[in-house]
């Protein structure tokens, strides 16, 4: 077995089709599936079934494309432990996936001193709903998560370490109609901008609508592959959306945006540290995890108004421990 087989074999199980996995590592289809029928060779076993909007594992493929996770987090780590070695001066790159209300309270603290503690790395950061961001960070392109927790269903091969637990709200743009409504059922027939993966739209749909004996109106719901695209319709137009009640009490949307108060209550979620369980964190990763945790501790005491208003719509979990799924 050859790593770009590998390689192929994991981007592919995480972006769902050759296509999109072609698109990602920027080579064609055509190398990635002679790629892949030589890795099924080598395996003397069919690892992948192709199907009109993509392809499935099989169950050799699953068993496969875990292995092909760890030996290509190996070789990222080797990467990192030779980089050390070099001149410090030489630019090192730590990648880190940050849900929006989180990116805009504690990482303008973060930041500052995790620089002052590693100058010679450069932070790549990508500001996006958790449903975005996990792709990213099973694939390999993120070294790590701060967003919510999801099902543990879907957390097989992470480790996270939760940190809060926050409540969802319907929000919509101050000075809309509906934004006195009391009940979802008044609802209805608006029109909704909503962030989630194929995989998550029943349990969202559950959230929102099921549990209170209610269908979704499918018609009036509309998929935002970007969190600031949709907050962006929502405080432009007539659309509602569904978010973390912290990022309403941001000083970015807080003037612009409104939790509805509705009598239905929400599933809650909780948002922490999430990394691949197969693999030990960089130096810069630990580092990171070791600054934003002080100031998750230090954040009950901390001054700051925007900070203390958005702690009142988040519990901060007592000793959290990293969990393996």
């Amino acid at each position: 077995m050859k790593v770009h087989q590998l390689r192929y074999l994991a981007v592919v199980a995480s972006e769902g089709s050759i296509r999109a996995a072609a698109r990602k590592l920027g080579v064609t289809q055509a190398t990635i599936t002679q790629g892949l029928r030589e890795l099924e060779a080598h395996a003397q076993i069919a690892l992948l079934t192709r199907h009109g909007g993509g392809v499935n594992l099989t169950p050799a493929g699953l068993d496969l494309v875990v292995h092909a996770q760890r030996v290509l987090a190996q070789l990222r780590q080797a990467d990192d432990a030779l980089a050390r070695h070099r001149d410090s001066a030489t630019p090192q790159r730590l990648s880190v996936g940050i849900t929006p209300w989180v990116a805009q309270t504690l990482m303008p603290v973060t930041v500052p001193l995790f620089r002052q503690a590693l100058p010679h790395v450069q932070l790549e950061m990508f500001d996006g709903l958790s449903a975005l961001v996990y792709p990213r960070l099973r694939e390999g392109s993120l070294d790590l998560m701060i967003g919510r927790i999801a099902p543990d269903s879907a957390m097989h091969g992470l480790q996270a370490l939760p940190l809060c637990s926050y409540e969802m709200t319907v929000t919509a743009r101050r000075g809309h109609p509906r934004v006195a409504a009391t009940s979802i059922v008044e609802l209805l027939d608006d029109d909704w901008i909503l962030n989630f993966t194929p995989g998550e739209q029943a349990s969202l749909m559950d959230n929102l609508f099921h549990q209170h004996g209610l269908e979704h109106p499918l018609r009036h719901i509309h998929l935002a592959h970007s969190a600031s695209l949709m907050l962006t319709l929502v405080q432009r137009t007539d659309m509602l959306t569904f978010c973390p009640w912290p990022l309403v009490e941001t000083d970015g949307l807080r003037h612009s945006l409104a939790a509805i108060q509705l009598k239905e209550p929400f599933h809650s979620h909780v948002v922490g540290l999430i990394r691949r369980s197969h693999e030990a964190p960089s130096h810069a990763a630990t580092v990171f995890i070791e600054i934003f945790l002080a100031q998750v501790n230090a954040w009950e005491s901390s001054s700051d108004p925007q900070l203390r208003r958005v702690l009142h719509t988040v519990d901060v979990l007592d000793s959290p421990q990293w969990v393996s799924y």
